[in-house]
């Protein structure tokens, strides 16, 4: 059995979208192949004795971190044949694809999956959640009566840059929202990526009394029609945006008129402050969900690209981590800070000898990394382990995040 795992050329396209609308039930003919995906990164397949068994697409994308915007691999389209499965493929494309990233300069991958175990495996760790609001909008109003100054109107796609700006100051201090070119608004935000059908959403901008954008909202809405019935109408509010409390009370009341919806959705990180800006929270169905799972490609890189946390001190710890995916990453390293980063502070990495003050595996550490999970939780919790009770504490301040990481786009 003669195993190649290679990039997938222009003539294998089409056997690579059969492939993937197999394994997730998709549409197989050529009217389902999603050309735009096809062309926004970097496919690898494994081939069994000359036979397309597995593949994998890499999406060049950039995350925010705690201020900074650091090259990320987005993993996305896992699949593999029934055939070939149980066999270890997707583990060999996983080792293959940390590799590719790794040579491209993406210290950081993520991907999105209902299959966490196998991820995990290979270090990619839950490092995000969000929370879903399911509601009648005729059931609740805000709790500020004011009517505030100014007033919402819709975009289309070619104003994109209207709301880039809103989006990046926004977004820019936070963890987990990608830094967005002018595709990704196009393909991942005007429309949803992964429709067939390429739906455009509706994008509606709240401007103040002086005309000035400050903030927005991307929202869909479809309808049903009921065995014997009326129709049904619902509302998915994809995502706010607000700078200001004027734009979110204005976005928010212009999200509750659309009231002709029976249900009215809508998505936030777990610091939304919806459930208290309505009067009426308990009529409000609220779900969590996990987002992303992140990865970190290359330790050295990825530590020099986050900044410290705004009162991390002056400081070092060491931590042991075991990485079999990626052995690059496997060892002590030692994580230096200079100060908080309003000051000019930086981290470094460097490998480290001697025994170390914290212990963890790639997963863990991903989690930590990003604010998700704080050090000392992760030490008292069984997932990590430390030699200097100290320790923990330290990486506590050092790696701490404002907000909670969130995940803002699906790929």
């Amino acid at each position: 059995m003669a195993i190649e795992i290679r990039t997938i050329s222009e003539e294998e396209l089409e056997r690579a979208h059969f492939l993937l609308a197999y394994a997730f039930t998709g549409d197989r003919s050529e009217q389902g192949r999603m050309r735009h995906v096809e062309s926004m990164g970097t496919a690898f397949a494994l081939h069994d004795d000359g036979e397309m068994a597995a593949c994998l697409r890499i999406f060049p994308l950039r995350m925010f971190m705690h201020g900074a915007t650091i090259p990320l691999g987005g993993v996305c389209g896992v699949a593999s044949l029934p055939e070939h499965r149980r066999k270890g493929y997707a583990g060999q494309l996983l080792r293959h694809a940390l590799a590719a990233m790794r040579e491209e300069g993406q210290p950081l991958s993520a991907l999105h999956t209902p299959h966490p175990s196998l991820y995990r495996r290979y270090g990619w760790m839950f490092a995000s959640s969000a929370v879903r609001y399911s509601f009648n909008p005729k059931e609740i109003a805000p709790v500020n009566q004011g009517l505030p100054e100014g007033g919402a109107y819709r975009i289309t796609e070619e104003q994109w840059p209207t709301i880039a700006d809103l989006y990046r100051r926004f977004a820019a201090p936070r963890n987990g929202y990608l830094d967005r070119d002018e595709r990704w608004w196009k393909e991942g935000i005007f429309r949803r990526i992964y429709d067939e059908k390429r739906h455009l959403n509706d994008i509606a901008v709240w401007a103040d009394g002086d005309g000035q954008p400050r903030g927005y909202l991307v929202y869909g809405s479809t309808s049903e029609q009921r065995p014997g019935g009326l129709p049904t109408g619902r509302t998915d509010a994809e995502e706010l945006v607000a700078l200001d409390a004027s734009a979110y009370v204005g976005l928010l009341r212009y999200l509750l008129a659309h009231d002709l919806a029976d249900q009215v959705g809508m998505w936030g990180p777990a610091d939304e402050p919806f459930s208290l800006a309505i009067d009426e929270p308990w009529r409000v169905k609220r779900e969590h969900f996990f987002g992303f799972m992140l990865r970190i490609v290359d330790v050295e890189k990825a530590i020099a690209a986050r900044p410290p946390a705004a009162d991390a001190p002056e400081a070092a710890f060491t931590v042991h981590i075991t990485d079999a995916a990626a052995p690059w990453n496997q060892g002590a390293w030692r994580i230096e800070c200079s100060g908080p980063a309003g000051r000019g502070g930086r981290l470094s990495a460097a490998k480290a000898k001697g025994t170390a003050d914290l212990s963890t595996d790639a997963a863990v550490f991903a989690a930590m990394y990003n604010g998700y999970l704080r050090p000392t939780e992760a030490v008292r919790s069984g997932l990590a382990e430390a030699g200097d009770s100290d320790a923990a504490a330290l990486a506590d301040r050092i790696l701490a995040a404002d907000y909670p990481p969130y995940p803002s786009d699906a790929f």
